[in-house]
Formats: structure tokens, sequence, C-alpha cells
């Protein structure tokens, strides 16, 4: 099987492409040699009892090997949407400053608004996929990288985040309150809609969200077992959740209580809680490696960051009634209605039937919800740590009525109960299910920028001058001359002409961002009124995805040259 390897990928072999791929066939041939290798090694089954031991061991890992597969399709289906073209806020800058990492040879991000652990995963994909694609010839130097290039895989990162999520969550269920409701608790996740959407984001939200999960994991682990490598363990999982997004810190909670419950009034005397300390900055400095040699600009933008969110606001993401405005998220869109009041039916029976490994599983969701739902601002991709709890305790629900039927005098007919379970778990599986196909199926539609693009090639020459602005159709840098703007509205119309520009493309992500009598809707009023529109093109409901882009002319002087 080894010399079959090799010669499928002899150059005698090259008859069988594009048809059948050499290199997809060497690797049948090495998962054919795998299988025959395991099956010449184990004992293989040889009676119907031994064939039903083996279906009964294998049936949990099969389960959760589909249920993974289903989370990681949802998953990877949607970041293909828009592209080359990108309508998810700050995506570009989150891409452009991993390149920046890469081409400059400075792995300090400079920049501390949000922890670098995200970053610096997008930037180790960015390097392998660059590397894997210099023997096709995709580039040569690493100054060939585009932002456009690395969209797909900056979101690719989150996809796997997003998987590893779902098992992590098994692994809680099964932890907690055993296999059924671990099984339950990542077949809910792996189609939650929320969770499924953002993490098809560059985004850290599915990266924290994988961190805080996995750090109360590691610490039930040390509530379990206790000793000093667990508590350091615990203490690494919570500085790297707090690397992925600094409100991971609230992770630390369960780790203090878990020390608690374990050592009670001698907690302070015991060194676990220091040791846990001590794995916390070691995490954190994993995380974020440079943060001390500019300590003076990380405390300064995590203020700000505090302060935003706790008193000032942001405009054009205002949070009013925050508490109740995640829970209605929740129900409508995120995990379903059903899913839903299943976690509120779980969450009383896990506090009904409270013990330490339960009081520990529950403080960081409980605080996580209760924290951001005192916040000025509402971003929804901030709730999805608290995503693969709320499975955990709805599948605990669900699996507990189950049980119930299973007790009752219903049992005693023969199909009642199977499908009794079957009707309930459809309902908290499918609905939101279908929501997340719904989603995957719309934000991969043909978008208004796609459709843009095209019509400007067919209508202009080469050599044509354009300046654009983020949230825009991505033209070809060869074709066209390109100027380059955050916002058209930060530049004067006589600035524009004055370069050379003859057409103006811009996107109601920013000219419709804020409320009618904001500066900058007011400036893009004025910009379109200055400049005569040429084309415009919106999105269409079931057709057609994204802002409305219009294409606007650079009048000649005589028609005025006011700033807008």
């Amino acid at each position: 099987m080894a010399v079959a390897v090799v010669l499928t990928n002899a150059y005698y072999l090259r008859f069988l492409e594009p048809g059948i791929s050499r290199g997809i066939l060497g690797a049948a041939l090495f998962g054919l040699g795998a299988m025959v290798a395991a099956l010449a090694s184990w004992d293989r089954p040889r009676t119907a009892d031994d064939w039903r031991a083996l279906a009964r061991r294998g049936a949990e890992p099969a389960l959760l090997v589909v249920i993974l597969g289903l989370a990681f399709g949802l998953r990877l289906w949607g970041i293909t949407a828009s592209l080359p073209q990108s309508y998810v806020a700050d995506e570009y800058d989150f891409v452009h400053a991993g390149l920046r990492m890469i081409k400059g040879g400075d792995l300090n991000p400079h920049w501390w608004f949000h922890p670098s652990l995200q970053r610096y995963m997008a930037v180790a994909t960015y390097a392998v996929v660059f590397i894997l694609g210099v023997p096709r010839g995709r580039w040569v130097h690493v100054s060939d990288i585009t932002v456009e290039d690395m969209l797909y895989w900056g979101r690719f990162v989150g996809v796997m985040s997003g998987t590893l999520t779902v098992l992590v969550a098994y692994l809680l269920g099964r932890k907690v309150f055993g296999s059924r409701v671990g099984l339950l608790s990542a077949a809910l996740l792996a189609v939650f809609p929320a969770t499924v959407q953002h993490s098809q984001y560059n985004k850290p939200d599915p990266v924290i969200a994988l961190m805080t999960a996995a750090s109360v994991y590691v610490t039930l682990l040390y509530l379990e077992r206790g000793g000093h490598g667990y508590a350091l363990a615990s203490g690494m999982a919570v500085g790297l959740a707090a690397s992925a997004k600094y409100n991971g810190i609230l992770v630390v909670v369960p780790f203090v209580l878990a020390v608690l419950f374990r050592h009670g009034a001698q907690a302070l005397a015991r060194p676990d809680l220091y040791v846990g300390g001590v794995g916390t900055f070691l995490g954190f400095l994993m995380g974020c490696p440079f943060f001390l040699t500019e300590i003076h600009l990380f405390l300064d933008q995590i203020a700000y960051d505090i302060s935003t969110y706790a008193y000032e606001g942001r405009e054009g993401a205002e949070g009013v009634d925050n508490w109740w405005g995640h829970a209605t998220y929740t129900y409508r869109y995120g995990a379903g209605f059903a899913a839903s009041w299943a976690a509120l039916g779980g969450l009383a029976l896990t506090l009904w039937r409270i013990n330490p490994a339960r009081a520990v599983f529950l403080t960081f969701p409980v605080m996580y919800y209760g924290y951001y739902g005192a916040q000025r601002i509402n971003f929804r991709g901030n709730l999805i740590p608290v995503y693969p709890f709320l499975a955990v305790v709805a599948a605990y629900a669900v699996v507990e009525l189950i049980e119930w039927l299973g007790r009752s005098p219903l049992a005693r007919k023969r199909f009642v109960v199977p499908a009794l379970a079957a009707l309930v778990l459809s309902l908290v599986i499918v609905p939101p299910l279908r929501t997340a196909i719904r989603f995957d199926i719309e934000a991969t539609r043909p978008d208004t920028g796609t459709f843009a693009r095209e019509w400007i090639d067919r209508t202009f020459p080469p050599g044509t001058k354009f300046a654009v602005e983020r949230f825009t159709p991505v033209l070809d840098p060869k074709r066209y001359q390109i100027v380059q703007e955050s916002r058209l509205v930060n530049r004067s119309v006589r600035s524009y002409r004055d370069e050379g520009v003859q057409y103006l493309i811009v996107s109601s992500m920013a000219y419709t961002r804020y409320a009618a009598e904001h500066n900058q809707t007011r400036s893009y009023v004025k910009l379109m009124t200055i400049c005569p529109t040429v084309a415009t093109f919106d999105p269409i409901p079931n057709q057609r995805v994204g802002p409305t882009i219009k294409i606007l002319r650079v009048p000649p002087a005589s028609s005025g040259d006011e700033t807008p």
C-alpha cells in the first residue's frame, strides 16, 4: 500500500487528470491501507454479542463525530458570503492588522482595544496558507498577499473555534450531567443560529466562547481532582480566555469558587489560589506577549473600553434594556423558542439540585449575562460565550423530561415514549437548524457589491479612476486606478477632482449608519447633492444581499467645490 501511495503521484499517471486527481487517489489508498492495518491488528468482533458491545461502545463517539461534522458544515457554509467584498464591521481592519504583522515582521499589535490571541491565531493561519499557496504559484513574496486573499481564512479561524466549542460543550455536559446531556448539548450548540452566524466572522467572539467554556471545564477537573497542576492549568485557561477578549476574565470567578469548595476557610492559606493567579498571568502573557512593553497604551485603551461599555455608550450601537434585549434575541433567533424555554427549565432544575460542580458550572454564564445586561452597548456577538452553557442546561431539561416519561405510566405502551422523545428532540433541534440553514442560504446569495463590480467592468474602460470606501465592490487594481478611503466624506470633492478621480463608490453601511441629524449622514447627503448618481444597486429580498451601493460621478469644477 505504501508503494501504491508513492506511485499514485508518479509522472506516468498524469493521464488520469483532471478527471481523477492523483493526490486524492493517493489519500484514498493511504486511508484504505490504514483500515487494513487496523483490521489486521485489532481483535475483530466474532459473535453477535461482540458486535452489539462494539456498537454500544461506538455509538457515542460516532454520534459526536456526526454532530461535529454538522457543526463544521453549517459554519463553513457561510464564510464565502460576499467575497471578495466584506460587509462585516471591522473585518478589513482585523485582516489588515494581521497581514501588517507578517509583512512588517513586527508581532507587537500596538493596539489594545482588543487583546491579541485571536489575531495571533489568524496570523498563524495566514502564514500556513501562504506557505501552502507558494508551490501552486499563488504567491511568491509575502508582500503579494492582499486583504481579500485572507478574508476567507480569517473567517476560517472562527469556524474552527466554533466547532471546537461544540466539542467542549459536549465535555461540559458529560462532566456535569452525563453522556446523554453531553451529546444533546453538542447537538444544540451545533445548530444554534447565533453561534453559527458569529462563528463565520473574523472577530474574537468565537474564540472567547471557546476559551471560556474550556476554562470552566478545566476548573471542573480541578474541583474533582485538586492538585497544584490542575490549579495552574485552570489559571492558564482563565488567562487565555482574557487574552481572547478582556471580558473573559470573569471566568476567574468559577476558579475561585472551586478553590473555596475544596479548601473552605483554609483557601487563603493553601497555595492553589496563588498558583492559579500565576497561571492566569502566564496564560494572559501567552495570548498578549507584548502588553507589558506598552503598559501605558494597554491601560489607556482598556480604560476606554470599560468607560464606553459601562458609562458612555457608542452611537449606532446603543444598548437600552440589554437584559431583556438579549433574552428576546435568544428566543427569537439565537437559540430558538423551545430551546430557550428548555434552558430556563434546566437552569431551575440545576439550582434545585445544586452541588459544588453545578455551582461552579453556573457561575460564569449567570455572571456574564448579568454583566452584559447592564452595559450601555449592544453587540450581539458579545453574548456568544453564554450559549455553550445555555445548550447544556437546555439539554439537561430535555433529557430529564424524557427520562421522566420513561418512568411514567406511558412507558407501558411500547411506542409512546419513543414517539414523545422524538417529538421533544425535534422541537428543540429542528427549528434552530432550519433557521441556521436559512441564514447560510441568505448569506451566500449574490451580493450587491458583486453586481456592481460586474456592471463596472461592462461599463467603464480600463484606466478609469475610482475613489472607494469600505463595504463597496473590490475592483481589479490592474484594470482601474483606485483611491481607497475609510469614508469618502473624509475629503472634499475638490480634492478628489484634483487627484483625477472620475467616480466615487459609496455604501449604505456608511451613509445610513447614523440618524439623519448626525454629521456623517449630513455629509453624505451633501456629497450626493454635489455628485450625481450614475447607478444604484439595492439588495432584493431572497435574491440579492448586501448594502445599497451607489456610484457617483465627480462633476467638473464649475459645478462646485464644496466639502462634504
